[in-house]
């Protein structure tokens, strides 16, 4: 840990800052890194051990220019803090050389400590979180977000956390980590308080029906995710957004409180790879969505549909409740064509909605 003064370098007449409320102290200290936090005891006698009660505290080893600083610095940390406070946020930002040991035996200090909101950042491959963090029976809100190119490992059995509201997943893979197939994962079903949930760039290894099953769900947001089936079982979902180069291959419970979709659907390139059977799946895709207000889509998939007016022509119009189609053209150097809609499509998302409307707008290629 860096060395700290000894004597107080603030004069008692001038020193405006510790006669602030501990409250607002506490709130000033949280913005800052860990490392600084506990420096801030050199101030005066006052400061001594405020750092002690912190209940937001921020752990990142790139704060230290020698990792064996940060273990030290993080032991002392977990030795001399306040005990009986509990810890009400972590953000824990880590490389992939910290050792394994170290990592628990944090996250299971927060977790013992009633943690309600922990975000980890982690730089490494193939690292396994431990089992802790995962059945904490008080954290609320949880973000897991892995910067490295390759994935970190999270356990795939039923999380056990009761209290959660709030769930970001990035960059990680779903797994027991012995490579076996398993018929279907429920990775959420006793997160029975989750409200909003975003998943992105997962794998699901070894699975053949992902399920969210959460009763609260109301925001579902899946996102270049590696999946083979997905079944949703979210009576009160409201929002979902979708996107990736897997194509969605949906199953759910019925969705009657449904406001909003977002689905920017896997197209072939060329267009002209798009089949008849693909069209079929494509809407039995979409009618999952029949009792939807808004909806967006990319301009690809109205352009396959175009292609297919006997499909659509024996298919009833399922949204009934629809009030909006939006419909996303991806624009190549600012440029963007016309698109026109035929009235077979038209006629499959309003016949049902006839005062239902549809706009367009442009989005500009990464490319």
């Amino acid at each position: 840990m860096d060395s700290v003064l000894d004597e107080p370098v603030v004069d008692a007449e001038t020193d405006r800052l510790s006669s602030l409320p501990l409250d607002l102290i506490h709130h000033i200290l949280s913005f800052m890194d860990m490392k600084y936090a506990v420096q801030t005891c050199a101030l005066s006698s006052k400061w001594k051990f405020i750092w002690t009660t912190l209940t937001h505290i921020k752990f990142s080893t790139s704060e230290f220019q020698q990792l064996g600083q940060f273990i030290r610095f993080a032991r002392h940390v977990i030795a001399n803090r306040n005990d009986q406070t509990d810890v009400s946020s972590l953000d824990f930002s880590f490389d992939g050389t910290l050792s394994q040991i170290l990592v628990k035996v944090l996250l299971n200090y927060v977790v013992s400590h009633n943690i309600r909101n922990l975000n980890i950042s982690t730089f490494e491959r193939d690292r396994k979180l431990p089992n802790c963090i995962f059945e904490s029976q008080s954290l609320k809100h949880f973000t897991l977000k892995n910067i490295h190119e390759d994935y970190c490992i999270a356990p795939q059995y039923p999380w056990d956390l009761p209290n959660l509201t709030t769930l970001h997943l990035n960059d990680f893979v779903i797994s027991d980590g012995r490579n076996e197939n398993h018929e279907y994962l429920d990775l959420f079903s006793k997160c029975v308080n989750l409200k909003k949930l975003s998943i992105t760039e997962c794998y699901m290894s070894e699975v053949k029906v992902f399920k969210v099953s959460a009763p609260r769900l109301e925001d579902l947001t899946i996102t270049d995710c590696f999946l083979n089936k997905l079944f949703i079982s979210a009576p009160n979902l409201s929002s979902f957004v979708y996107g990736g180069e897997c194509a969605l291959c949906l199953l759910t419970n019925g969705f009657e409180n449904l406001e909003k979709v977002d689905l920017h659907l896997p197209m072939p390139n060329p267009l002209s790879d798009f089949k008849k059977e693909d069209a079929f799946q494509l809407l039995k895709v979409l009618t999952e969505f029949h009792s939807t207000k808004f909806i967006n889509l990319y301009s690809d998939v109205i352009q396959g549909l175009s292609m297919y007016p006997d499909v659509l022509s024996y298919q009833p119009s399922p949204f009934n409740n629809l009030k909006h189609l939006n419909i996303r053209q991806v624009s190549h150097k600012g440029k963007c064509s016309m698109l026109m809609v035929p009235i077979h499509v038209k006629n499959y998302f309003l016949y049902s909605s006839p005062n239902a409307t549809i706009t367009t707008d442009s989005l500009r290629s990464k490319n």
